[in-house]
């Protein structure tokens, strides 16, 4: 297994009572850029459920292609084409299946544990996208230039995954102070 490159990771704007403001860039292994990198910083902070997660299915495709939510949320898939989907995967060795539903319907699933989840539609197999569930509040999904940011991370002791969907992968050990800037630098 190829392993991600973490170029660097920045802490930027630091504001008094609050965390630090993180930036930085993820290549893969080539040195080709990671876009749609998952990111995210799991420390001793719990994240909460989200209030309004959704994984969209327009034009056969599932939109976003990668999104991240955290333990708990429940995850909206409405069919907003023109023809029928099904939306299932394997999570946590469970496979859950949505089944069938036209135009215009809503499924809902919860997400109750960290992990990833990789949708697939048994009607249009070309479809696919990625869920990966988080317990932190930590996160980011790095955009077409493999730059993400994470805003307000408190100071602690963080272990530093990334995934990305060619199935590269980095984890790293990193400690934030929001009381002054650091640079992370990974070179594999």
């Amino acid at each position: 297994m190829f392993a991600l490159t973490v170029l660097s990771i920045f802490a930027g704007k630091v504001l008094a009572g609050k965390g630090a403001d993180l930036t930085g860039e993820v290549r893969l292994s080539s040195g080709r850029i990671a876009k749609n990198a998952v990111v995210y910083f799991e420390g001793s902070e719990k994240a909460k459920p989200m209030k309004d997660a959704m994984v969209d299915q327009r034009d056969r495709t599932f939109i976003p292609h990668v999104s991240v939510v955290t333990v708990g949320t429940k995850v909206r898939f409405p069919n907003n084409d023109v023809v029928f989907h099904n939306v299932f995967t394997e999570y946590h060795s469970e496979r859950f299946d949505l089944g069938m539903y036209p135009k215009g319907t809503t499924k809902i699933q919860t997400f109750d544990r960290p992990g990833l989840a990789i949708l697939l539609c048994n009607i249009h197999p070309y479809m696919s996208a990625f869920v990966m569930c988080v317990d932190t509040p930590y996160y980011a999904v790095a955009d077409k230039n493999g730059q993400f940011h994470i805003a307000n991370v408190a100071s602690g002791e963080y272990n530093v995954h990334v995934w990305q969907e060619s199935g590269e992968t980095f984890t790293g050990r990193v400690t934030v102070n929001a009381n002054k800037s650091f640079q992370f630098k990974t070179q594999r």
